[in-house]
């Protein structure tokens, strides 16, 4: 499979301390004493483990994430308790402008940019549909050569009507299909990981950001295996499925009330 996926985790030390970490900010809500590490990772654990999650919203687990710019464009999407400050809502004519005010550390996204990247030679993701039939997949990569053959052209012909290099980069990228690999940097709170794990380890999540999902739980569990079993499709956390159309692997809301209802009968 030609996904081009890559997780990396940037800050394990985060990971390996994230229960001790949770419990030390959540001790105060029962004036728990912390003198002791044990206790005071149990309360952690305990705390997540009821998703009791909010003395665990200062601690952001960061990873490198390589795949194709559409599926990076999805995983950018996820905003878990991002909001605007209602001070800084403005409305001019008929226009309502949001401006939340964000401190740079407060910042978790990046991108690769394809304003500066050069990206002759681009690599690309195949969905798996396509790699499995030979002649779609044949005429899938030579798409994608051809685009960036054109891409390379086009650059050269501006460069030799005076666009700077730098400038004439920025301008063909535009043509730069969303199957070109590249990376984004984003930090999540346990419990943003928690939620997007559940929504995209479900089996009807998109191909590719599902396989990115297998990736980030597979990196955790590395460190910190206890964390990683929180990392579950919705369907085993919930005992039901919510999906509009089910896989199956699950009844859904329906079929387990009358499951409930049948066995009380």
């Amino acid at each position: 499979m030609n996904y081009g996926i890559k997780v990396t985790l940037i800050n394990p030390k985060v990971l390996e301390n994230l229960y001790y970490n949770h419990g030390l900010f959540a001790a105060t809500c029962y004036n728990t004493p912390t003198d002791n590490p044990k206790v005071v990772s149990s309360v952690g654990k305990g705390c997540e483990h009821s998703g009791h999650n909010s003395g665990s919203r200062c601690e952001y687990i960061k990873f490198v994430i390589e795949a194709d710019r559409g599926t990076l464009e999805q995983i950018l999407r996820n905003e878990l308790g991002v909001r605007p400050d209602p001070q800084d809502i403005y409305i001019w004519e008929d226009l309502l402008e949001l401006n939340p005010r964000v401190s740079p550390d407060e910042i978790v996204k990046n991108m690769a940019s394809f304003r500066y990247i050069d990206k002759d030679g681009f690599d690309f993701a195949t969905p798996l549909n396509i790699e499995k039939v030979d002649e779609a997949n044949e005429r899938y990569c030579a798409l994608m050569n051809y685009i960036d053959n054109e891409r390379r052209e086009i650059k050269q012909i501006l460069v030799n009507n005076g666009v700077s290099e730098k400038k004439a980069v920025e301008d063909v990228n535009l043509v730069l299909p969303r199957a070109t690999l590249s990376k984004t940097t984003i930090g999540f709170t346990p419990e943003a990981l928690i939620r997007f794990e559940n929504m995209r380890l479900c089996t009807r999540a998109q191909e590719f950001i599902h396989q990115v999902a297998i990736e980030i739980k597979k990196v955790v569990e590395e460190i910190n295996p206890d964390f990683a079993k929180q990392l579950i499709p919705n369907c085993q956390r919930l005992l039901w499925c919510p999906e509009h159309k089910s896989c199956g692997l699950a009844p859904t809301k329906a079929q387990l009330k009358e499951l409930i209802k049948n066995s009380k009968e």
